[in-house]
């Protein structure tokens, strides 16, 4: 089974000056929605694999995943387009700390909603929603800590594992954090002590899970295909900008 993890394109969190213009689930600047076209294309003509491979199979992922947050959604949505398939969102795909806005004071991460099932049906009617998803958001809780964290990364990549015998590509758009998260824990680095693992704006990485339990790093943190102009450096993996 190979995998491709996808960070989100630009988001306005990722052009923000301070922790006062932070916005808890912000939309893709204009900036984002030209790299997320990028991202289609390139994924349409199966550039993200070997040439062999897209001859033997033309079918770029069998599956795109997005989580329920709104940078990742409208990410997706020229992928979904682009490859012909409808996007699945994953909620425990979503970035670290969950859906949240800070107190006054800057002291307290306060839980949110989240988008609900007809905002996201309304703004995203092709995409297939778990049941997760309710009137009430999708989010509704307190900011994620670090126990919670480990626990949702374990999830998804034993999900991942228990498809490895599978000839599929999966594609996951997601979150810096998150992928980071996912990839420490892969590597069975302690998240806790700070090591981070850089994903620029749509950036790919891809990984090949089989069945002997052998998983082979293709490539981490792609980007070079997008326009320079829209290669946004990003020197530190700031947790609440993912």
């Amino acid at each position: 089974m190979n995998l491709f993890l996808i960070r989100h394109a630009e988001s306005k969190n990722n052009i923000r000056k301070s922790y006062q213009e932070r916005v808890s689930d912000p939309e893709l600047t204009e900036n984002g929605h030209l790299q997320s076209t990028y991202l289609a294309e390139f994924l349409q003509k199966g550039l993200h694999l070997s040439q062999r491979e897209f001859e033997e199979n033309e079918r770029p992922f069998d599956q795109i995943f997005c989580s329920a947050m709104q940078r990742s959604l409208e990410t997706v949505r020229p992928i979904g387009v682009a490859v012909g398939l409808k996007p699945e969102v994953w909620l425990d795909i979503h970035e670290v700390g969950g859906i949240y806005e800070f107190n006054a004071d800057f002291t307290k991460k306060i839980g949110l909603p989240g988008l609900n099932r007809e905002q996201i049906q309304c703004s995203f009617p092709d995409y297939l929603l778990p049941d997760g998803i309710g009137d009430d958001g999708w989010w509704n809780k307190s900011a994620e800590t670090l126990p919670e964290i480990i626990l949702r990364a374990k999830r998804v990549l034993n999900i991942i594992k228990n498809r490895a015998e599978e000839n599929v590509r999966l594609g996951l758009v997601t979150h810096g954090a998150f992928i980071s998260s996912f990839l420490s824990l892969l590597f069975n680095l302690n998240i806790a002590d700070g090591i981070a693992f850089q994903s620029h704006n749509c950036s790919i990485s891809r990984l090949t899970f089989e069945r002997n339990k052998k998983v082979t790093i293709q490539y981490l943190n792609f980007y070079s295909y997008l326009p320079e102009n829209l290669r946004v450096p990003r020197p530190d993996l700031n947790l609440e900008n993912g």
